[in-house]
């Protein structure tokens, strides 16, 4: 059994840090499947409809997992990710023998958009292929782009509102001079990471 890995949010200054991870069940249809980014927010919407159609059919397995600022102040981005890719491959076995009954979870391969493995081939002694730009050629991946993009929008909204003067919903929560002159003019919130933000004085 294969399992597709995307994140995202590796580095902006405030949480949340999500990771996604897709494991097809059964074939079906992946042709409406595109990097997130090359999609309108109207088309990522309803793919999301889809991808979690398919879900309520058996057809897929999509986890969602988000990485708290303190543990990326804690353990930086790439421990962070092994720890939490880990953590739901380990509870996915659990998960097989009540949430996703007559499906017998043995991971084969993990395949992750990017560069680096996280550690992860070494970890849990199972091939792990990396190929950069993969959300734009594997509908897998691409799905797990597309619901990494979408929740973080959601998400944003919600925070925007709790936060607005940070203006999030602009910049994103990257490092842009909109967001720096923010967080000198209000400080550091309780979901920026602090680790990111240890040379605030010089920006």
């Amino acid at each position: 059994m294969k399992v597709y890995i995307d994140e995202a949010g590796r580095w902006p200054l405030a949480w949340p840090l999500y990771v996604w991870l897709v494991i097809p069940l059964k074939r079906f249809s992946t042709k409406n499947f595109k990097d997130s980014k090359k999609l309108s927010e109207k088309k990522r919407e309803e793919c999301f409809i889809e991808i979690k159609k398919l879900q309520s059919q058996w057809k897929l397995i999509y986890i969602t997992w988000s990485v708290s600022p303190k543990q990326i102040d804690k353990y930086w981005i790439t421990k962070s990710i092994n720890l939490a890719i880990k953590s739901w491959l380990k509870k996915l076995i659990i998960l097989s023998k009540t949430k996703y009954p007559g499906i017998f979870l043995k991971f084969q391969k993990l395949i992750i958009d990017g560069n680096t493995d996280f550690w992860l081939s070494k970890d849990l002694k199972i091939p792990v292929k990396t190929v950069i730009k993969w959300d734009d050629k594997v509908p897998y991946i691409s799905m797990a782009s597309i619901v990494a993009k979408v929740s973080r929008d959601c998400l944003m909204k919600k925070i925007h509102k709790k936060y607005p003067q940070y203006w999030f919903d602009i910049h994103k929560w990257y490092g842009t001079k909109l967001h720096y002159n923010n967080i000198k003019k209000y400080w550091i919130s309780d979901i920026h990471r602090k680790l990111f933000l240890r040379n605030l004085k010089d920006k």
